[in-house]
């Protein structure tokens, strides 16, 4: 898992001037209201300062600009502005010159226009226009790292509160934590208690965060199945971890900060409060080392616990550098002491795999194989996606080994994380993935997030989906993503990493989600294609 921080230069700028009137018109335009939050309105000037928490400023200003007012942002902080207009007229926008993933679709370029601020690339707008009509609304593009600039001769600003809109989540919402925060969702975790409370968890990355020095974990929990939350726990120094109910208790693992030392944590008031790991006897399970891993399950077999992970010592590239290995631990042992675990070697990939598209491996699921061996199943990065590798884990659980031709399987959404788990009832394994639907499939596997699907197999290497449970159709800033899961009698329970609407501008993308949603899907054994939440042939899907 990576966090995504755009420093993409784009500024806009909208001017309105009454129908025929140029900048050196001599009367003065009635005021353009601006309704949103997020900014202050000054004075457009040469030298003048263009963002309030950066140095840079604004140079050759065009004369017949100078002396009009703007709204000044926060770079990189999430603006809301709605221009209003009060007469017919033109609107002018500029944006940084060559700036890709601009629609400009209408605007109509204005030659001459031109001016830059004081970045490291003295950053070039340009201005362009269009006709509007008085009154009219018109939103001002956010989401980059300068938002959306608004300037014109006047400006009366209308302050908004900053209020989020969850009515459109889907889900019931756990935590949100909005764009402008710098604060992202990662690894959703859930766990079901033996008094029947639940847990869920989450932790938090991104440009604000302490990822990389001693990172957040908030835990949760809900005394209603899931139809209410409340925050429990807030942990300093676990990433990337599982929770997990064992005799009793609740346990978390995972690593103390991104490519931290694993550790282990465990609850004895139902998921209030953790155990600090200190030492070889509190939960540090290694000295030293980095390592990675995210909220896996656990699979109870011959008297032991096992978990999957990587060791991400291998080298610094992405995916490139995870090496799957396993831990193991007798059922009856004291868990925060690290003489109780096992732990196998670690195995490098190799690029030459998969005719040279294979990218790398992580994210593993310890899994017992239909004939009794456990194996640790992992996403498999590739651009078309779509494929998982099994890795073999010798009986004492000290051996790891994988064959490249045999053991690539074909697996629906293979590039993002997925959990996997075995019904009993259906002899069958099940699991929540991202599949790219036909729609989707020029675009990279790992990043298509936007939908959600049921998959199961018989032999944990055929396997098929059999109902789209969530979906949104756009991909950019919308994502149902590192789905865990439990069997819920009838029905299956999940918390689920989401990028979605909220009334602030959305996610900051669909990787760097904004919510913590909990779900249940009902009788999901009985579910089909038939049921999905979209029609499968929109998206160039089977039926």
């Amino acid at each position: 898992m990576k966090s995504v921080w755009i420093a993409a230069v784009v500024a806009w700028l909208v001017l309105v001037l009454p129908a025929g009137m140029s900048p050196a018109g001599e009367s003065a335009p009635p005021a353009l209201r601006v309704e949103g939050y997020g900014f202050e309105v000054t004075k457009l000037a040469e030298d003048a300062r263009a963002y309030g928490n950066r140095g840079y400023v604004w140079k050759d200003v065009p004369e017949a600009l100078r002396g009009w007012q703007f709204t000044r942002t926060n770079g990189g902080d999430l603006a809301r502005m709605d221009a209003i207009a009060g007469a017919d007229g033109v609107v002018h926008i500029a944006t940084a010159d060559k700036q890709k993933g601009i629609d400009l679709t209408g605007w109509e370029k204005v030659d001459g226009w031109e001016f830059y601020y004081t970045d490291g690339g003295k950053t070039r707008m340009q201005v362009y226009r269009r006709s509007a009509k008085a009154a009219q609304k018109l939103p001002i593009p956010q989401g980059n790292w300068t938002g959306g600039i608004v300037l014109a001769p006047r400006i009366v600003a209308a302050p908004m509160d900053r209020k989020a809109d969850l009515s459109l989540v889907p889900g019931v919402v756990v935590h949100h934590s909005a764009a402008m925060s710098g604060l992202y969702i990662g690894s959703p975790g859930i766990a079901v208690l033996d008094d029947g409370a639940y847990l869920a968890k989450c932790d938090l990355f991104g440009p604000k965060s302490k990822e990389h020095d001693s990172a957040i974990t908030l835990v949760f929990r809900s005394e209603d199945k899931g139809a209410s939350w409340k925050q429990a726990a807030r942990i300093d120094g676990l990433f990337w971890s599982n929770i997990f109910s064992h005799r009793g208790k609740a346990y978390q693992i995972g690593t103390q900060k991104h490519h931290g030392r694993l550790v282990i944590l465990r609850s004895d008031d139902g998921g209030r409060t953790w155990t600090a790991p200190a030492d070889a006897d509190s939960g540090l399970l290694v000295d030293s080392g980095e390592y990675h891993t995210a909220p896996m399950p656990m699979l109870v077999h011959n008297g032991r616990l096992w978990r999957a992970m990587e060791d991400a010592s291998g080298g610094k590239l992405w995916g490139l550098r995870y090496m799957p290995m396993v831990i193991s631990a007798p059922l009856e042992a004291d868990l925060l002491k690290r003489s109780s675990w096992t732990l196998s070697n670690a195995l490098h990939g190799d690029v030459k795999w998969l005719d040279g598209q294979w990218g790398g491996w992580l994210e593993g699921n310890a899994v017992l194989t239909p004939e009794g061996h456990v194996v640790d199943i992992l996403r498999v990065q590739t651009r078309a996606g779509g494929k998982a590798a099994i890795v073999r884990i010798s009986d004492d659980g000290k051996s790891a080994s994988f064959d490249p031709a045999r053991d690539h399987i074909d697996f629906p959404g293979g590039a993002k994380k997925f959990t996997i788990r075995y019904d009993e009832r259906t002899k069958r394994y099940w699991s929540l993935t991202n599949p790219v639907p036909p729609i989707f499939a020029k675009d990279t596997a790992g990043g298509t997030r936007n939908t959600l699907g049921l998959v199961s197999s018989a032999d944990l290497r055929t396997w098929r989906v059999h109902c789209l449970l969530l979906h949104h159709p756009d991909r950019s800033k919308h994502g149902f993503q590192y789905p865990d899961w439990l069997f819920d009698g009838e029905d299956l329970i999940a918390a689920i990493r989401t990028g979605y609407d909220d009334g602030l501008g959305g996610a900051h993308n669909a990787h760097d989600a904004n919510f913590l949603t909990f779900h249940r899907f009902k009788d999901f054994r009985k579910l089909t294609m038939a049921e999905s939440c979209i029609d499968p042939a929109k998206l160039g899907m089977k039926p």
